[in-house]
């Protein structure tokens, strides 16, 4: 597909509303984590869910190492803290983590503090696709706030949800 093609199906993909995550792991002294919205639920029984990781990043390595990775799912005033993680990776957001606190999970994997939810995984299975991995994660651990806003990604663009939601 040539380069125009790919800005068209960008284009095109950016339009599938979706919530904004941050995906991370720690393995040995490597803590690293990244803005992530290719994120889904595969099974309740068991209890899966799959994260699409550019194989050259350092959470890819990160999760490869530790075989295992947290998904904190963002709520709407953490936009500072999505923009940090979606920046390419540095050796001082690395050694920082942006700045965000976080907390151990049962794996070791960081969760971000204040995260709308979160999703403490093992890795379960693995398959490259493309530049990506799709990790495929059994979860051990999840827990939700109650009430709070997330923060979405639609159109290039951070959204909030509609005050009201949509009848029927």
């Amino acid at each position: 597909m040539d380069e125009d093609h790919l800005l068209g199906l960008r284009a095109m993909m950016g339009h599938f509303a979706t919530g904004v995550t941050v995906v991370a792991a720690r393995h040995g002294p490597l803590l690293a984590g990244m803005t992530a919205n290719a994120i889904a639920s595969i099974s309740l029984d068991p209890p899966l869910l799959m994260a699409s990781i550019n194989r050259g990043s350092e959470t890819h390595v990160a999760i490869v190492g530790s075989h295992s990775f947290a998904v904190s799912v963002l709520g709407a005033e953490q936009r500072p803290i999505a923009d940090c993680f979606a920046l390419p990776t540095t050796a001082g957001k690395l050694q920082r983590f942006c700045d965000a606190p976080w907390h151990e999970a049962e794996t070791g994997s960081p969760i971000l503090d204040g995260a709308i939810a979160f999703f403490d995984c093992r890795l379960h299975e693995s398959h490259t696709a493309g530049t990506h991995t799709i990790f495929i994660g059994e979860i051990v651990a999840a827990g939700y706030e109650e009430g709070g806003e997330p923060l979405l990604w639609f159109g290039s663009h951070y959204r909030r949800i509609a005050a009201e939601p949509l009848e029927g």
